[in-house]
């Protein structure tokens, strides 16, 4: 059984305080992860848009307990209170991180932007917003990413063309069930997409799982002992609120023989011409708030469209 641990980290609050404590849990349990960090400003409080565009948002809030799991200061960041440098305020731990043999990649640049008006800022402002993420990872590790993470699985046609100008080794930017490359609009993209394959720990936290055991329990039950187990975790949720939580799944995972393993040595491993190729559909899931890219159906290659590189 093999299991990436994907570490979407989103916030200020989430890499200062979230990501000390699970890269301390994880290397007490001898476990490897990757980590994706927001590389620009934490504006977490424009977030509240999403409730008034969509009222599943404020019931993920509630659900989630997210006021007292974030804390008033970041879920007022970028709004009533100034947006706190995410990366830029951390560099030594993220360097620290990386010493310590876990992988490190972008997970965007300002994360609410991307996540919540991908559709309206157009390819410029994408390019500018990669720019600027892949331009502060390289002021912080001395060297360029090599991986990717879309904030909130959200892409387009446009930001997949921009990556694939990088030549990034893999993006995971989707949820599906098993690594392939991304095709959208008659296009087909050449980065290998390694999707998120479980139900995050958010999105199923609720009345019918609000103990430790019982969702330990539904992840024990939907792992896959012959395929590749993505699981997204947030630095936010698993390394704050849900420590416990976390730590004993990891242990269960243990128990069960599972072999822990980083997203770029799947990819390093990965046959790109053998990748099958999948169109890119927008989704919906239980317990997500708003639509996500997710692998959809099989379908023959076609080359991408021409598009100028980001100079990254």
């Amino acid at each position: 059984m093999e299991v990436a641990l994907k570490v979407d980290v989103d916030t200020h609050q989430g890499l200062g305080e979230g990501v000390p404590r699970l890269a301390r849990a994880l290397t007490e349990a001898g476990v490897t992860a990757t980590f994706f960090v927001a590389m620009g400003p934490d504006n977490s409080g424009r977030a509240i848009v999403r409730v008034l565009r969509n009222p599943g948002f404020l019931k993920k809030m509630r659900r989630t307990r997210a006021v007292a799991m974030y804390g008033l200061r970041t879920i007022l960041s970028g709004t009533l209170l100034p947006a706190r440098a995410i990366a830029l305020a951390f560099p030594d731990l993220i360097r620290a991180l990386a010493r310590s043999g876990f992988e490190v990649g972008v997970h965007g640049y300002d994360h609410v932007l991307w996540q919540d008006r991908l559709d309206e800022i157009g390819t410029d402002r994408i390019r500018g917003e990669l720019d600027e993420a892949f331009e502060a990872f390289r002021a912080v590790m001395g060297e360029r990413s090599r991986c990717f993470a879309a904030p909130g699985w959200r892409t387009s046609a446009a930001a997949l063309a921009t990556l694939d100008a990088l030549g990034l080794d893999y993006r995971s930017d989707t949820r599906g069930t098993a690594p392939y490359r991304c095709a959208i609009g008659g296009a087909t993209f050449a980065t290998p997409e390694i999707p998120t394959t479980l139900p995050t720990m958010d999105e199923v936290m609720g009345p019918e799982l609000a103990d430790r055991h019982a969702i330990v329990r539904f992840y024990l039950e939907r792992v896959s002992a012959t395929a590749l187990n993505v699981h997204t975790i947030h630095a936010e949720t698993e390394g704050m609120g849900q420590l416990e939580t976390f730590v004993a799944l990891v242990h269960a995972l243990k128990d069960r023989g599972a072999r822990f393993v980083r997203l770029g040595d799947i990819a390093a491993a990965l046959d790109r011409a053998a990748l099958p190729v999948c169109e890119v559909v927008r989704a919906t899931l239980p317990g997500r708030a708003g639509w996500i890219s997710a692998q959809g159906p099989l379908r023959a290659a076609t080359p991408p469209p021409a598009t100028t590189p980001a100079g990254l």
